[in-house]
Parts: C-alpha cells; structure tokens; sequence
C-alpha cells in the first residue's frame, strides 16, 4: 500500500511540473505520453535491461551516424570549418543524443512491444511507428521534425541492423 502512494505521489508531483511549468501545450502532452512509460506496470512490460542497453546503444550510433553526415555536409558546402563551426556539430551531435535517449528510446521500446506478435509485418509495422513518432515531432520542433524523421528512420535502421545481427549470433 505504501509502495502504491508513494508511485501515485510521484507521478502526481511530476505531472505537476509539467503541466505547470511548461507552456507548450504539445510538449506537456509528449512528457506526459513519455512519461506514461515510467508507470510500474508499463516499465516491466517496456524497459527490460539487455532491450534497454541494445536501445541506448542505438541511440549513440544514431547519434554518431547523423552528426557524421551533417559534418560531410558542412564540409561539402564550406570549404573551411573554423571553431565556431565545430562547436555547432558538437552541439548537433549532444541535441539528436538527447532526444534518441528521451524520445527515441521510449518510442522504439513502445515499437517493440506492439510489434512483439506481429512475425509477418513487423518489420514494416515498426517502420511506421518510428516513422509516425518522427513525424509526429512537428507538434514541438516545428520544421526541425524533417531532421527529427531523418532521425527516427536512422535510428530504425540501425536498430534492426543489430536486431539481426544479434539473432545470427544467438541462432548459431
């Protein structure tokens, strides 16, 4: 009982800062959604550790991979990069890290668990969820959501790559 008012309390004082401290009405709703995912019942289901470890890890590729084709495209347009320059991908590569482990991470794991009965379609289901999710990130980056679904299929992509290169790995 204790462990119930405790939990209730908690989301209680952290919807509260959400839905008082933040004005955008869309970003209240996405830390709301996200914040469903840390719910006791919802985080057995969603956040098991060698699925968590495998997610954030993909994260960081992700991460890699998209500040590594910005940089080739910086590099391909200007023909010197000055400091001020190099401060902005590492920026780049700290903002797309921290919305592949805060939104990227959640949404894939949410991806997993719908698409877990599914043998036929699931790669094509969980394509349209990642997708769904990127482009669904209009409502709170605006125009920056083209980057964000760049981001969301980069994040697939190498997701799956290690999904199967792990089954290879188990099956053997």
């Amino acid at each position: 009982m204790s462990k119930l008012f405790l939990h209730t309390s908690f989301f209680t004082l952290i919807y509260f800062i959400i839905w008082v401290g933040v004005e955008s009405i869309h970003i209240k709703v996405v830390l709301s959604i996200i914040g469903l995912t840390f719910i006791p019942q919802v985080r057995k289901k969603l956040y098991k550790t060698p699925l968590v470890i495998r997610k954030s890890k993909v994260a960081l590729y992700t991460s890699f991979f998209f500040t590594f084709f910005l940089f080739i495209l910086i590099l391909i347009t200007k023909s010197n990069i000055n400091s001020t320059a190099f401060t902005v991908i590492i920026l780049i590569f700290l903002y797309s890290l921290l919305g592949s482990l805060i939104y990227g991470i959640p949404v894939s794991l949410f991806s997993d668990l719908i698409t877990a009965n599914v043998k036929k379609y699931r790669f094509y289901l969980s394509f349209l969820v990642h997708i769904g999710f990127g482009l669904l990130s209009f409502f709170f980056l605006g125009s920056l959501m083209i980057l964000a679904t760049f981001i969301a299929l980069l994040f697939f992509l190498i997701d799956e790559f290690i999904r199967k290169k792990e089954y290879t790995h188990f099956k053997m």
